[in-house]
């Protein structure tokens, strides 16, 4: 590394934390981030980015040609925040009752500000064209980044890269191991309809509870009967309703069920939402019952493009960063829509108390906090460091 970015973040470490914490304080869930994409396109309007038109909703890609020839480069931060109420005791704690930033997409979309700023202020070091894609809507279904595919961005951008904070590692870690690195995911639900009674009378009726409770099984069932034993593949029954509680004597008329599964292989997650379609009509015929069943395909397995995987190396070994080889895990990343059309990459970096006097919590938990004084800025440092690279190993 030159040297010039390391001293270009210290230089906007204060600001990048400053940020970071405004936004942290304003959380919105997903495709309502109003004031956040005002805050974004106010940014960046200020220091002289312009945005592209015909983007939908809250996101916002800024635009930033450089001096000089070079690639077109896409850094993107998700924007949104989540369900929870915040337990943190914090001077910077979210001031939204019921809305939280709980899996540090306040923290990235700090650091691209950040980015965005020190390029502005030094075209010289942009050779092509940056794209700064702040993104709405992550965390819910269909997902921001679908769309923002569908209003064209990735026509413009020829390498996609983005971070995102792991806070149960230790800052000074980055985890970018290669492969398929999150899973396709898809959700269900299912309505069985019998014919609701007297508890004394189960022959008068058609209890719908009785299909329902096979079909639990059945679910739960296809992962170890349907799929290779080598595959990663999980599937869950995550609700369960029908009757009153407390009411003993009544057969209910109806059941709602539902979940979700999660695979490491987009065609197998396909696969297994059809099988659970077609185990629910089949028991429910059994048993002479209505079944409706509604499949949602979410996100498709993130796959990390080998080169940016490279890039991403060589800038942490370029900083001395600790490179993890984490397995991949199940949760899922509307980023993978963006690696579906160019390569794309994305690292995770440790954003816990190195000292571990401050004990981590896991994402998408009311008590979530990450270590931004001493995180943010190197992970600041660290995407700057990863353009310099691109631009040494694409060029």
């Amino acid at each position: 590394m030159s040297g010039t970015m390391k001293k270009l973040a210290a230089a906007y470490a204060a600001e990048v934390i400053k940020n970071r914490r405004y936004l942290h304080a304003h959380p919105e869930l997903s495709f309502h981030e109003t004031n956040t994409a005002q805050w974004i396109r106010d940014h960046l309007a200020a220091i002289g980015i312009p945005t592209l038109s015909g983007i939908t909703g809250n996101s916002t890609v800024g635009v930033l040609k450089g001096t000089q020839p070079g690639p077109s480069i896409g850094f993107r931060a998700d924007i949104d925040a989540l369900g929870l109420t915040e337990m943190n005791d914090l001077p910077y704690k979210s001031t939204h009752p019921g809305t939280m930033h709980a899996c540090g997409h306040d923290a990235h979309t700090a650091v691209l500000m950040a980015m965005a700023e020190i390029f502005a202020s030094h075209r010289e070091l942009v050779h092509g064209t940056i794209y700064f894609v702040f993104q709405q809507g992550e965390e819910f279904l269909p997902g921001g980044a679908q769309q923002l595919v569908k209003d064209g961005i990735m026509d413009r951008i020829d390498y996609m890269f983005a971070w995102h904070a792991a806070a149960l590692e230790k800052v000074g870690t980055v985890d970018v191991a290669d492969g398929v690195r999150e899973a396709a995911v898809g959700t269900y639900d299912i309505k069985i309809t019998g014919k609701g009674g007297h508890g004394g009378f189960p022959h008068k009726a058609n209890n719908p509870v009785i299909p329902a409770a096979e079909l639990v099984s059945a679910i739960n069932l296809i992962p170890a009967l349907k799929c290779d034993p080598l595959e990663n593949c999980t599937v869950s029954v995550s609700y369960f309703q029908c009757g009153v509680d407390g009411v003993a004597n009544v057969i209910p008329e109806r059941v709602s069920m539902g979940g979700n599964a999660r695979v490491l292989n987009t065609d197998l997650r396909d696969f297994v939402m059809k099988e659970i379609e077609r185990l629910a009509k089949a028991i429910c015929a059994a048993h002479q019952c209505q079944c409706d069943v509604s499949l949602v395909y979410g996100y498709p397995a993130n796959t990390i493009d080998a080169t940016c995987n490279d890039i991403f190396r060589k800038a942490a070994a370029s900083m001395g960063l600790t490179v993890l080889d984490n397995p991949p895990v199940l949760g899922a990343e509307d980023f993978a829509y963006y690696a579906q059309k160019k390569p794309a990459g994305i690292a995770k970096l440790g954003m816990a108390d190195p000292t571990g006097a401050i004990a981590p919590t896991s994402h998408h938990n009311p008590c979530f906090y990450i270590d931004d004084e001493k995180g943010l800025p190197l992970a600041l440092e660290y995407m700057l460091t990863v353009y310099e690279t691109a631009l040494q190993e694409l060029m």
